[in-house]
């Protein structure tokens, strides 16, 4: 006979009787959730085992921030967490490749060259596409310097946003 508890009682087991058993059994329990969410997010085949520990890593944080009295089940608050992360850390992670030859840019159009060309229809635009899109502010920056909703800087590089594409040919 197999005996399983459920994970309010792994919980109590792992944070009041400090169960390394009931850990393992967690852990064990939780591996399949961790690599479905890391295939979901698409990596790079090389990421996968990083992700993986830092799964690992956000299973043991959850067992030891759950509070089951915000009605919402143990599995659900791990896998928020957990995604959250993950697309923390992938967005964090720039990755960059560097080439020997510059062989691949022939034929390739860069944004820079017909940026002459562009045509804004504000100012806004034009501090927008800087800030935003060149230097990489966030968009609550924009809204506190400039003194607009944020609302409308969302609007704004929606905008600018097409009209790249446009220019692009998308």
């Amino acid at each position: 006979m197999r005996f399983v508890m459920n994970d309010y009682e792994l919980i109590y087991l792992i944070r009041s009787e400090r169960d390394v058993m009931a850990m393992e059994y967690l852990l064990m329990k939780y591996q399949k959730l961790i690599w479905k969410h890391i295939h979901r997010i698409g990596l790079p085949d090389k990421d996968h085992d990083d992700y993986f520990q830092e799964g690992l890593m956000m299973l043991v944080k959850a067992t030891k921030t759950f509070d089951e009295r915000h009605n919402k089940t143990f599995t659900r608050y791990f896998e928020l967490i957990m995604t959250r992360h993950f697309y923390h850390l992938k967005r964090a992670s720039w990755n960059v490749v560097l080439h020997d030859h510059v062989d691949f840019v022939t034929g390739t159009q860069l944004i820079e060259e017909s940026l002459p060309s562009f045509d804004f229809q504000s100012d806004l635009e034009e501090t927008v596409y800087q800030d935003y899109f060149i230097n990489r502010r966030s968009v609550k920056d924009l809204s506190l310097e400039l003194g607009v909703d944020k609302k409308k800087i969302y609007n704004t590089i929606y905008r600018v946003r097409e009209k790249l594409k446009s220019m692009l040919g998308e």
